[in-house]
């Protein structure tokens, strides 16, 4: 094992604490921010693996997130348009970082992601990155990503808990 390998892992298990964070918080613009500083270590990591695809994917994740953001203070950014653009940002990067089957997922997840949260409530967000976290789990398989398949099954287990908590919690607001 060497040396980089081992600092990419770090940088990963740190974004891993951050977004386990994310998806217990209460409003969307929150998720999304604590989310961006996850991403942005996530960058280090899949760089430092050599992991194009998986990098490039984070670094749209980072506009793709602010641009959620924005949209809900500024309705110029609410606009088909503005997804079609990030839909197909995804769709080029996912050409030009293609390696194999396995370097399309991040990309494919992403873009669902993106398609569903466009307009989605924050339910919907955390249902969405639930499964998006399975695409991911079999590309850190690939790309052996010790930091990333950890992540993603505690991601998967935090998430079903944080949609299991609200499920419980709506239900008991409406008795």
């Amino acid at each position: 094992m060497n040396i980089v390998y081992l600092i990419s892992q770090i940088f990963g298990f740190i974004a891993f604490v951050i977004s386990l964070v994310a998806y217990h918080r209460k409003k969307k613009e929150k998720i999304f921010k604590t989310m961006m500083l996850a991403n942005l270590l996530d960058i280090t990591h899949y760089l430092l693996l050599g992991a194009y695809s998986g990098c490039i994917t984070k670094v749209i994740a980072l506009v793709r997130n602010e641009i959620i953001i924005l949209k809900e203070k500024h309705k110029k950014f609410n606009n088909v348009i503005v997804l079609i653009i990030l839909l197909a940002i995804y769709f080029i990067s996912g050409i030009l970082t293609y390696e194999s089957i396995f370097s399309i997922l991040p990309i494919l997840s992403a873009m669902i992601y993106l398609y569903f949260v466009w307009n989605g409530n924050e339910l919907v967000v955390k249902k969405v990155a639930f499964y998006c976290y399975f695409l991911w789990l079999t590309y850190n398989i690939f790309v052996f990503s010790i930091a990333g398949i950890i992540s993603n099954i505690v991601s998967i287990i935090s998430t079903f808990i944080a949609m299991y908590n609200e499920k419980k919690n709506k239900k008991s607001q409406n008795i």
